[in-house]
């Protein structure tokens, strides 16, 4: 028993050490969206799907419609919103006559999932040669729109996503949120996904999405991801395999985002994701459940029995979570939260497989989706 103790305990010292030291490898090569970028004459298409979102959406539009870019246009799909969206909407229109325009959603065809459906609908409507999709719960600098298209000049990039700054207020966001962050910094070497045409090095954020307009034509655009819940990952993988230049950026001085107000939604939003993220593949996802039981909840188990290397795992974790803060602007306590931000995402992945499993599926905003086979 002591003999499997010791290798179960090297194994997870391993997994930390090479977890940090990713990390710590992309504090130096993680992209950063430009901070300024030239003046250009290119046309883009700002696109933001809304459904439900009285809470941000004025916000948001307000922030794109007092971009310094000035061949631009911002395009809003209300889709089908059951609450002030639409009146909201219609106010700034009058506000914003030259710069915005506002479509109304039609009913989702049979097999699509409604945030792709919004998106390609959006396409079919705008006149740029770039479009950027951004959520509505996003709000922009006014440079923003500028530095996008620097990005996909200068890098040559036929997509990128960014990282926004993530408000979090509620203890929930606090905990959970974060948890894409670790994603994003510990598990991939950040140029590679821009540098190496491997698929398996792709990665991307639905928050914000920047295409050169032929080369989401070319890759079919949403149409090519629309029965996928997780479609920004999807895309940015086919766009890849298609041998296309994607990249995710660091834009947190260029965007800022509260995903989500409240634990219930925290827990719901993610649960929607979760699962469907790995194509629905059980083994892979009840593994990475593990790995985050093993990796970051269980060498409190263990402090006593050998608390060396208990404590070398704990303190990898931490200093994961203080590179993550320092990087993205998030609070220096959040170094001691790794346990909890695994422990929640593990039930939010239990939770994930539960829908996938039952007959309403996965739920969002209203809507149900059944497993994809």
């Amino acid at each position: 028993m002591h003999t499997i103790i010791v290798v179960y305990q090297v194994a997870i010292s391993i997994v930390t050490v090479a977890l940090f030291a990713i990390a710590v490898y992309n504090v130096r090569r993680f992209v950063t969206l430009p901070r300024e970028g030239a003046v250009s004459s290119v046309r883009v298409s700002v696109l933001v799907p809304a459904r439900n979102e009285e809470r941000c959406i004025e916000a948001c539009v307000t922030s794109l419609c007092m971009q310094d870019h000035a061949n631009m246009e911002v395009i809003v799909l209300d889709d089908q919103s059951t609450d002030s969206t639409p009146s909201i909407l219609a106010a700034l229109q009058k506000r914003f006559p030259d710069r915005l325009r506002v479509i109304s959603g039609t009913d989702l065809p049979h097999g699509w999932v409604g945030k792709s459906w919004a998106c390609a609908t959006l396409s079919q409507h705008a006149t740029g040669n770039v479009l950027l999709f951004t959520d509505a719960d996003t709000t922009h600098q006014p440079h923003c729109v500028r530095s996008a298209v620097a990005m996909l000049e200068e890098q040559r990039l036929d997509m990128f996503s960014l990282i926004p700054y993530e408000e979090m207020h509620t203890m929930a966001e606090h905990i959970v949120i974060p948890m894409v962050h670790i994603l994003y910094f510990a598990y991939v070497p950040n140029d590679l996904i821009m540098n190496n045409p491997r698929v398996s090095l792709s990665a991307a954020n639905g928050q914000f999405m920047c295409f050169r307009r032929s080369s989401y034509e070319k890759a079919g655009g949403h149409d090519a991801v629309h029965n996928a819940l997780v479609e920004d990952v999807f895309l940015a993988k086919h766009m890849k395999k298609l041998g296309m230049r994607i990249a995710l950026v660091d834009g947190t001085h260029a965007v800022s985002c509260r995903m989500y107000t409240s634990a219930a939604d925290v827990t719901a939003g993610f649960s929607k994701n979760f699962f469907p993220a790995t194509s629905y593949n059980l083994p892979l996802t009840v593994l990475f459940l593990i790995h985050l039981a093993t990796t970051y909840i269980a060498p409190f188990a263990f402090l006593i029995v050998s608390p060396v290397m208990s404590i070398l795992q704990l303190s990898m974790a931490a200093g994961i979570r203080l590179l993550i803060a320092r990087r993205f602007g998030m609070p220096l306590w959040h170094t001691l939260l790794q346990p909890l931000t695994a422990a929640w995402s593990i039930v939010i992945g239990i939770n994930s497989i539960r829908w996938a499993y039952s007959k309403q599926g996965s739920r969002w905003k209203g809507r149900s989706y059944s497993r994809q086979d």
